[in-house]
């Protein structure tokens, strides 16, 4: 393949490139009301009574109303934690929002703080199980920063083969045009050389 289809090709990966990065810094940003619905524990029991679920809210803005609502357990068999948590993980950076075993169906609801991601850990015991819904305004996008450096390595690499090729297709150019020229040189001296040989002086 000559550099000029290379070049063409990188140009298209380039642009892909650019528009998956875009992707990854704007749609995390798109937020709106969300609910997801989960049924626990998340893991199973390993031959134990107890299980620890973690669960994740992708960041709120601030002043954001986040509600959590758990039932159909056992009064008592679980407990509900709620804490502040780094984007992406699901491990506390703050004092507890909310922590309790609950002794009934119950929704708890809070206002954040600032702009914030959030974990719950529920601890199941005695095999109980539950149905929790998490409403809050948050972007269904927010997996995407995830693949910000993905995004960002390709758009370079990309980049530099556009800039390789499209310098190795110029020079490319020149060296076919300069062949075609030699060729044309060479067809004409030959043509010169024969109409001598018929019209000697």
């Amino acid at each position: 393949m000559n550099p000029v289809r290379w070049k063409y090709l990188a140009a298209v990966f380039f642009c892909l490139s650019l528009t998956f990065l875009a992707a990854t810094l704007v749609l995390p940003l798109v937020k709106s009301q969300q609910e997801v619905f989960y049924q626990g524990p998340a893991v199973s029991y390993f031959g134990g009574d107890t299980a620890v679920s973690g669960y994740y809210i992708p960041t709120v803005d601030q002043g954001s109303m986040v509600k959590i609502a758990v039932s159909n357990f056992v009064p008592g068999g679980i407990e509900l934690s709620v804490f502040p948590t780094k984007e992406g993980e699901i491990s506390p950076t703050g004092g507890s929002v909310f922590f309790q075993t609950l002794p009934s169906n119950i929704t708890v609801s809070f206002t954040s703080k600032s702009a914030q991601a959030y974990g719950i850990y529920v601890i199941s015991y005695n095999g109980t199980t539950y149905v929790m819904r998490v409403s809050a305004v948050f972007s269904s996008y927010f997996w995407l920063t995830a693949y910000t450096f993905v995004g960002t390595a390709a758009s370079l690499s990309s980049g530099i083969l556009l800039y390789y090729y499209s310098f190795s297709s110029r020079r490319w150019k020149l060296e076919q045009q300069a062949i075609r020229e030699a060729k044309q040189g060479a067809s004409t001296k030959k043509e010169t050389q024969a109409v001598k040989r018929l019209n000697p002086s």
